[in-house]
Order: structure tokens, then C-alpha cells, then sequence
């Protein structure tokens, strides 16, 4: 479960690391976002993952995408990169 966990943490690496660049996102506020995704990433993959856990998940990531949609307007950014997709 755990190696699962870290592959889906890893794929978004790359994101996390333009949104630090942008500086969209703080180094701190990233090291936080990643253990909160694996902390949600571990409560889906586990053998009866609750509805509640994927919509508490979603409305997590839709709170983040807001924050970097906010950031991102404030500092005038308009050229789209991968943290945009």
C-alpha cells in the first residue's frame, strides 16, 4: 500500500515543483500539502475506503486549486504551465 501511495505523490511532483518556482506556493506550504494528500491517499487505499474520504479529498484539492487560481491572479501570472492542468 505505502509503495502505491508514494508513486501517486511522485506523479505530482513535478506540479509542486512549478508552483514552488512561481512561487505560487511556499516550500512549507508545499511540504504541507504533500502530507496532507498522503494522509488522504492512505485513508482511499486502504480495503473499505468510505465516501466521505474521497469527497473530503476533493473538496481539499478544489480549496488548494482556489489558493493557486487566488495566488496566481494576485502576482498578474497568465502563461499556463503544468501546475495549471
Amino acid at each position: 500500500m505505502a509503495d502505491v501511495v508514494e508513486q501517486i505523490l511522485e506523479k505530482s511532483l513535478s506540479s509542486l515543483q512549478d508552483l514552488v518556482a512561481r512561487r505560487l506556493l511556499s516550500s512549507a506550504e508545499v511540504k504541507l500539502l504533500v502530507e496532507t494528500r498522503r494522509q488522504f491517499e492512505y485513508k482511499l487505499q486502504r480495503r473499505a475506503a468510505r465516501k466521505a474520504d474521497y469527497l473530503k479529498y476533493v473538496e481539499y484539492e478544489l480549496k488548494v486549486d482556489a489558493l493557486r487560481r487566488l495566488r496566481k491572479q494576485r502576482l498578474g501570472l497568465k502563461k499556463s504551465t503544468v501546475s495549471d492542468a
